[in-house]
Formats: structure tokens, sequence, C-alpha cells
């Protein structure tokens, strides 16, 4: 069988070589109509481009490297969804790696992307130095990390810590304890832990750091987190405990784990997350979180790769109230 040519495309749907291009090259300049149409032909001629290739003759990629530390959270689920979803109205596609190991890893990891001419790499993890990402030859887009020439994309983790105490105490909790499972004062996420202190500085508050939870999934992390609750049940009995999550996964875990010991939700103790990310809604009682607008940074990441000028951008966080904390009655 001979292999489909753009031309054979134009010709099944029905439009010009030029719009067949402007489809691969720029589909947003497209209606929706024509797009499908052309979309149909792909089908029905089983085309596949040649995205090596075509970066080759053209100097020029649709392709965009991400590198998260790893896919476990919600949050970082969520993300990619969003990342496809505005990169497929500008015609790009991904690449996807996870690294948590090391910083030599991380270059090897980038240089494999560098060699399909990707057009930028978005960023999340937090093992390269500034001056590592600053010297990489494509535009650069970081996500929830601190500093370096480069696009910064950023969430207002102070008011979101400072928002989740705020409603604790307005809910009557006697005992502030945060749950996390790993911190770098240069994170930016650390701001959140520090909103949050901030709030409570004359209460009573415990930080509780537990490493199992980098990931909620594994038989560890359900023990780890069995063993916390029994603790700080045991510890402030009698006392109504507000607990803020760094993440609604660990928030979750958390929840699952009052639950089988029978502890009630949000009467005995109060719980918020961070992110809004689904895990969050798909609950067992939905969890009142810190809105991250997972959406809004994807959205900012993609438009960005068009306009690769070193600035950062801060998402505002906002409290989304649902099942796990106090609603006043009106």
């Amino acid at each position: 069988m001979n292999k489909a040519k753009i031309t054979d495309i134009a010709e099944r749907s029905g439009v010009s070589l030029t719009t067949v291009s402007r489809y691969f090259n720029h589909p947003e300049l497209l209606s929706g109509r024509t797009q499908d149409k052309i979309e149909s032909a792909i089908k029905e001629l089983n085309y596949q481009q040649d995205h090596l290739a075509r970066s080759l003759v053209t100097g020029e990629s649709n392709l965009v490297g991400v590198i998260f530390p790893h896919l476990h959270l919600g949050f970082y689920t969520e993300l990619l969804n969003q990342l496809i979803k505005y990169g497929k109205e500008k015609g790009y596609r991904f690449i996807v790696y996870t690294s948590d190991q090391s910083r030599e890893e991380e270059l090897m990891l980038i240089q494999s992307l560098l060699s399909y001419r990707i057009k930028g790499l978005i960023l999340l993890s937090h093992l390269l130095l500034a001056e590592d990402i600053e010297a990489l030859p494509v535009p650069v887009i970081s996500i929830e990390r601190a500093g370096g020439n480069f696009k910064q994309i950023n969430h207002d983790n102070f008011t979101g810590g400072k928002l989740a105490a705020d409603l604790l105490i307005r809910n009557g909790c006697e005992v502030f304890l945060h749950i996390n499972n790993d911190f770098r004062e240069d994170w930016p996420s650390f701001k959140r832990i520090l909103g949050f202190e901030y709030e409570v500085r004359d209460r009573c508050y415990e930080r509780l750091i537990e490493h199992n939870f980098t990931d909620t999934y594994t038989e560890q992390a359900t023990k780890s987190m069995c063993e916390l609750v029994c603790r700080i049940t045991e510890k402030y009995a009698g006392k109504k405990i507000g607990v803020f999550c760094s993440n609604d996964d660990i928030a979750s875990l958390f929840e699952k784990e009052c639950i089988k010991k029978g502890i009630r939700i949000p009467d005995e103790i109060e719980l918020v997350g961070y992110d809004n990310s689904p895990a969050s809604n798909y609950a067992i009682y939905p969890i009142t979180s810190i809105d991250q607008n997972i959406s809004l940074m994807a959205q900012l990441a993609v438009q960005s790769l068009e306009d690769d000028l070193p600035y950062e951008s801060m998402v505002p966080a906002v409290l989304i109230e649902k099942e796990t904390t106090s609603r006043k009655k009106a």
C-alpha cells in the first residue's frame, strides 16, 4: 500500500493544500467544521505524519517536552490532562518524562528531548539549578518552582495557606495540624505552610511530615496514615481538630482513615486539602480544598511557548468549601 500524502488528504477532504498545511501548523485558524473534515480524511487514509522529518526540513517542531517529578499526585495528572487539551488547540504534541532521581539524570532526559527538536520544555521538577535551565537552547516554562531567568507559573501559596487556616479558625477548631510529605524552603509550595502557620501562630499547632505520603497509593502510606490518625486523636482527645494537607491525595487518604475509625467529619475533625484536583471531588466526602486553577496554569504554559519572556505569572488562590468543613447556616 502506498503511503498517503498531504495531497491525498486535500483531495479526500475537499480543501486546498494550504488549508491542510494550516491544519498541521496552526489549527486554531481553521473552523471546527474544516478541522473535522481533514481529521476524517486523515483517519480514512491512515495518514501518519513524520514529525522528525518535518522538523529537520523546517527547523520547527510541534513537540513539547514535559518533565514531572512523578505522576502519583492528582495535581500532576490533571495538569497533564489540561496541557494536552490546550496543546491540541495549538497543534502541539507532548513527550512526557518523570524524573525524581538526580540532576544528572534529568539533564540526560532533557538531552533526549532536545534530539526531537522540541519547541519548548515545561518543567515541574526541582532537581535542576537555575543556571542549568537558563543554559538550555529552548524556551523553558517552569510550574511551581522558584527563581531563574525564565518563564515561571506559580500559585499564590501563601494566601492559600492563610485561607485554609482562616476557615478552620472560623469554624471553631481548637487544634491545628499541617500534614505534608516533604518540603524545602526554596520551593514555592513552602509558602502554603508559612501562610497557614502565620495565621495559627498563637494557637495549638503541629507540623507533621511523613515521606511515605509521597505516593498515597502504597501500602506503606496507608499504614503510616493509620498510625498518624491514631496518634493525633489520642493526643488531642476531646478537642476539635483542624487539618490542612499539602495536597488532595494526602487529604483523601486522611479522610479514609477517619471513616474507618468512625471519626465524624466535619464534627470532630475538619479537613482542608490543596489543589482542588479531581481527587478532592471523588472522595467519599468531597474535600474542601484550595483551588490552584490547574486549567489556567496549563493554559498559561501553552501560551508561553509562543511568548518566550522571563517573567512570573502568579495564579490566585481560591477556597472551595465542600463537605469536610462546617458550613455556617444562614
